[in-house]
C-alpha cells in the first residue's frame, strides 16, 4: 500500500495465511519522484484476525509488535532508510524494486477498498505494454563520487523517452572510500593500477545492476551510459567483466564528459597521470570503440573556455577552474570544454565513435558530498538537464 497523495506512508502488507498478516509501515521521506521513493520505516505489527492454532475467526483482533525497534534504530544514523526505484510507472500501475532487491507492483485506486481484501487490488504480472517498451534498457555508470540517487532526474527523462528501464550502478558513498587503499600500493606511485583491483567495488556495483537490469528484461540488449569517469571505467568493466556471449548484449556505450584521452605524449602533464595508470590500462586493453556491433557515441559539452588572465575577478572564478582541469588533461588550458574536461579529451579516437558536442553544456549538475550531493540551479544546463538530454539520447537505441 503506498500512499503518495495523503499520508505519505508505504505499507508493506505480508499475508501468511487467510487472516494472518505482518503490517511494517513507514513514512516518506525527501520529495518522492516517479522514479524513486524514500521512506524510514517506524511500526511493525503482527495482525492475527483468525487463530494460528486452528484457524478459526478470533472475536477481536490481536495485535502482536513486530520484533524491531524502529524508532530506537532511527537515533543511529540510516539503519530505518530504505527505497523503492520504480522500473516502470504508467497510469494505472507502478512496479518498483526495494532497496534489497524485492519488487513491488502498485496499482492505483481512487480510494481504498474497505470490504475486498488487498491483495485482489494488486495484479500478479506485468502489464503487456511494459515489456514492449519501444526503447531498450539503460544502465547509469555514475562521476566519480556520484551516487545513484544523484541522477534520479536523468532517469525519469530517460524514461519518459521511452526506454523500457533505467538503473543507476548502485554505488554507496562509503564504497569510494574503498579507492584509498590502492593508494598505499607501489602500483600507484608506479603509475600502474589496473581497474579490476583499484575499482573493485565499481566493478562489483555494476556486476548487480547488469544481473538486475538482464533480471527485468530477459533476452533484450542494453544501453550504457558512462558519466565523467564512470565512461571509462565502463569500458573496461565491459572487457573485463563481461564475456564474449553477454558482450553481444550490449547495444550501445555512451560517454558523457569522460576525460578519455591521455594528455600527449613528451609533455610534462605525462608523468602526473591523475589516474595513476587507470587511463592508460584501460586504453591499451580496450581501446577506442574496442566492442565490434556496437554504437559508440561521445558526448562532450563546449561551455568553458579556460582562463586565468582575468583573476582575481569573481565573474572569471569558472574560466580558472576550467583552466585548472584542462591543463593536466591535454596539456592546454586555455582550450575549450564542459568546465571540467576538454573537448579533445572527450572524445575517442576512433572513427566508429560517433562524436557529439553540446553547446554550453557543463559538465555536471550535482557536487558529491558525504551527506546528500549539492545540485545546481534548476537551470544549469549540464549533460542531465531536460533540453540537453535532447542533444545526445538519440545515441541510445
Amino acid at each position: 500500500l503506498l500512499d503518495l497523495e495523503n499520508m505519505k506512508r508505504f505499507e508493506n502488507i505480508v499475508q501468511f495465511s487467510d487472516g494472518i498478516f505482518l503490517n511494517i509501515t513507514a513514512f516518506i521521506v525527501d520529495k518522492p519522484t516517479e522514479s524513486k521513493i524514500r521512506f524510514r520505516f517506524d511500526e511493525g505489527n503482527f495482525i492475527f484476525q483468525k487463530s494460528p492454532l486452528d484457524g478459526k475467526p478470533l472475536k477481536n483482533e490481536i495485535t502482536v509488535p513486530y520484533p524491531v525497534p524502529f524508532k530506537i534504530l532511527s537515533l543511529f544514523g540510516n539503519e530505518t532508510l530504505g527505497s523503492l526505484d520504480t522500473v516502470y510507472l504508467d497510469e494505472i500501475v507502478r512496479i518498483s524494486q526495494g532497496n534489497k532487491g524485492s519488487y513491488f507492483i502498485f496499482k492505483r485506486v481512487e480510494k481504498l477498498p474497505t470490504e475486498e481484501p488487498l491483495k485482489e487490488e494488486i495484479p500478479t504480472s506485468l502489464p503487456s505494454d511494459a515489456a514492449s517498451a519501444t526503447k531498450l534498457p539503460v544502465i547509469i555508470c555514475p562521476q566519480q563520487f556520484a551516487i545513484a540517487e544523484d541522477y534520479d532526474e536523468l532517469i525519469q527523462r530517460l524514461v519518459t523517452r521511452g526506454h523500457s528501464g533505467v538503473y543507476t550502478a548502485d554505488l554507496s558513498r562509503s564504497e569510494w572510500l574503498r579507492l584509498i587503499p590502492s593508494t598505499l600500493t607501489t602500483d600507484y606511485w608506479k603509475g600502474e593500477l589496473k581497474p579490476g583491483k583499484a575499482l573493485e567495488f565499481y566493478y562489483e556495483a555494476l556486476d548487480r545492476t547488469y544481473a538486475k537490469a538482464k533480471k527485468m528484461h530477459p533476452g533484450s540488449k542494453i544501453n550504457f551510459v558512462g558519466h565523467s569517469i564512470g565512461g571509462w571505467i565502463l569500458r573496461s568493466w565491459l572487457k573485463d567483466r563481461l564475456t564474449p556471449q553477454e558482450q553481444a548484449n550490449v547495444a550501445s556505450v555512451t560517454t558523457l564528459g569522460t576525460p578519455h584521452n591521455p594528455p600527449p605524449e613528451g609533455t610534462i602533464w605525462t608523468r602526473f597521470d591523475q589516474t595513476r595508470g587507470l587511463l592508460k590500462y584501460v586504453n591499451q586493453q580496450s581501446p577506442g570503440a574496442y566492442l565490434k556491433g556496437v554504437k559508440y557515441s561521445c558526448v562532450v559539452g563546449n561551455a568553458t573556455r579556460g582562463n586565468v588572465d582575468n583573476l582575481p575577478n569573481l565573474n572569471a572564478i569558472e574560466s580558472a577552474v576550467a583552466y585548472v582541469s584542462y591543463l593536466p588533461l591535454c596539456g592546454n588550458g586555455n582550450t575549450d570544454g564542459d568546465g571540467i574536461v576538454p573537448i579533445e579529451t572527450g572524445l575517442l579516437e576512433d572513427d566508429n565513435c560517433q562524436r557529439i558536442i553540446i553547446e554550453g553544456a557543463k559538465h555536471s549538475g550535482f557536487l558529491p558530498s558525504p551527506g546528500p550531493s549539492i545540485k545546481a540551479p534548476d537551470d544549469w544546463y549540464w549533460y542531465g538537464a531536460e533540453e540537453c538530454v535532447d542533444e545526445w539520447a538519440h545515441a541510445l537505441l
